[in-house]
């Protein structure tokens, strides 16, 4: 049965739908919400709000479904769009009532991590109520993050995680190691030009990783999903030729120069070492001229 309420109850509900959710849910992730296309119920704080039912892009469909199974399917298009949890506002606990197949189906197919009568219901929609924590390693939480998030042909990086576990049709999987920069930032400098994330283990009892690795990861990427005690998934930002770093960092360097932008000595001193090698001194570098003439 719906109840209506007041204009001044439903500022209250809205606030208080977004406390539920800050509370139940990791900063940065995305949850869809039954809104009937109303953008306060989908404004959240620190996280991305979909309306549910949507379409493909998380955008209010502009009806209710009609059965049960179609509220279900629904489920499924909110994931695609990168759904990761499902509000239901007290406004719309008849939903349950309504689509009784529904609300069996997310009982035995989706965790409930969030209960308050005066507010929302909120269940996860990539683990179910067993949890995929009782398979080793919590695998099975992860691939169903990937495998709502990623987009096809995705360059997937893995820090702490297997690569062969994590590998799907089309996705591109390679682990590295949580002890070195250089391989991540090498690794990332020759990547074609397609979606590129990092996938990092976050799990309790595993060795810290390198503080200059966790500085390139600040530095060329950016969040996109978090699992409490899980692991992080990051998009790698856009990496043009001229800002690609060819060795990493170590505590107290400044900032990498191009070649171009050598001064004399340094350019002086890269060129006794190469001709020490057995390289020509000029490779790429002219050791005299200053950096304005040098285009």
């Amino acid at each position: 049965m719906i109840r209506r309420i007041g204009p001044e109850e439903y500022e209250e509900l809205c606030r208080a739908v977004g406390t539920a959710v800050a509370e139940a849910t990791p900063p940065q992730s995305v949850v869809a919400v039954v809104s009937k296309g109303d953008p306060k119920l989908t404004d959240l704080e620190g996280r991305s709000g979909l309306h549910f039912p949507s379409d493909a892009a998380g955008r209010y469909a502009g009806f209710h479904p009609r059965t049960s199974e179609e509220a279900i399917a629904q489920v499924d298009v909110a994931r695609a769009a990168g759904a990761e949890y499902l509000c239901i506002p007290q406004t719309a606990f008849w939903w349950l009532e309504h689509y009784q197949g529904f609300a069996n189906w997310l009982g035995a197919h989706c965790r409930s991590i969030g209960n308050n009568p005066e507010a929302c219901l909120i269940y996860e929609l990539l683990s179910s109520p067993a949890g995929a924590a009782s398979e080793p390693g919590a695998e099975g939480q992860v691939r169903a993050l990937l495998d709502s998030l990623l987009p096809e042909k995705a360059l997937l990086f893995t820090i702490g995680f297997p690569a062969e576990s994590l590998a799907a049709p089309g996705r591109t999987v390679t682990a590295l190691s949580r002890s070195r920069a250089f391989g991540l930032r090498r690794r990332l400098a020759d990547t074609p030009e397609q979606p590129a994330f990092v996938l990092v283990s976050r799990r309790e009892g595993e060795a810290p990783m390198e503080p200059a690795l966790e500085r390139s990861l600040d530095a060329i990427t950016q969040p996109i999903a978090h699992r409490e005690h899980l692991c992080d998934l990051l998009q790698v930002k856009s990496l043009d030729s001229g800002s690609r770093i060819t060795r990493s960092p170590r505590d107290g360097d400044a900032r990498s120069e191009t070649p171009s932008s050598l001064d004399s000595e340094a350019a002086n001193k890269l060129s006794k070492r190469l001709e020490r090698l057995g390289l020509p001194g000029d490779s790429g570098v002219s050791s005299s001229r200053p950096a304005r003439e040098r285009d």
